[in-house]
């Protein structure tokens, strides 16, 4: 009797080991996806950010074909596609909805740039309004996952 009292000792303990395994694997994951997501987020809001300081640089400075040419330079200077490929493949659909809207944003900005009347207030003023709801957008979208992956309703598929 006391052997089978020492077997389901012995199972009892290694049922509860492998269940606090699993519960520090699980957490560890966590943790190390929204580190990961955190700074793919943050990474891809500084290109965004220094993307369009750059497209108006180019627009203070330059003018005709040259400005097309350093227009599309400034897109390409800060990896703003590169970083959103690697939302795609660690992010949930809707941040990657969104950050694919922030790109075609930045690009309709390039060719604003590449085009626009320095002295057209407006249009530049219409244009930043643009850029800045589309980062408040996604700015939102990464928020909620964090918030989601911290309260562990967060989605695991991409």
């Amino acid at each position: 009797m006391s052997s089978l009292f020492a077997l389901a000792g012995v199972l009892l303990g290694a049922g509860t080991t492998a269940w606090a395994d699993r519960r520090r694997w699980h957490r560890d994951s966590v943790t190390r996806l929204l580190e990961i997501r955190t700074a793919v987020y943050a990474e891809y809001l500084a290109a965004m950010e220094d993307t369009g300081r750059a497209l108006l640089r180019v627009l203070a400075a330059t003018t005709g074909d040259e400005r097309r040419r350093e227009a599309e330079a400034a897109i390409t200077a800060f990896k703003l596609g590169g970083v959103r490929q690697r939302i795609h493949v660690l992010a949930p659909a809707d941040v990657i909805q969104v950050a694919d809207e922030v790109m075609r944003t930045m690009r309709r900005a390039r060719d604003y740039v590449a085009t626009a009347d320095q002295q057209d207030i407006q249009g530049l003023r219409a244009m930043k309004d643009t850029v800045g709801t589309a980062r408040n957008r996604f700015q939102e979208a990464a928020r909620r996952d964090v918030r989601d992956l911290l309260a562990g309703t967060a989605s695991w598929e991409t």
